[in-house]
């Protein structure tokens, strides 16, 4: 029998915070003007999926724990988080 997982897509400040924890990792895309317009958060159980507008604070706290990525690509059918992290690229 395979064990329960939570997988979700939400636009919900409070429930996002009240979804994670320490144990997993945040990861979040910045818009144009470098403000912090989707996360999310992956551990071995739980996928959430943020969009929309951050509070300040929490916005503060993704930053801080979290990690910048170009793309983020949930695809609850195939239960994979795809992510691209391009990085800055360095000439020799």
């Amino acid at each position: 029998m395979r064990g329960f997982q939570l997988v979700a897509r939400i636009n919900d400040e409070q429930l996002f915070r009240k979804a994670i924890h320490e144990l997993g990792t945040l990861l979040f895309k910045v818009d144009s003007e470098n403000h912090v317009d989707e996360v999310a958060y992956f551990s071995g159980s739980r996928v959430i999926h943020f969009v929309g507008k951050l509070s300040e604070e929490m916005a503060k706290i993704v930053r801080a724990e979290g990690f910048q990525v170009d793309e983020l690509e949930l695809d609850e059918f195939a239960g994979c988080l795809k992510i691209v992290q391009k990085g800055k690229e360095v000439s020799v």
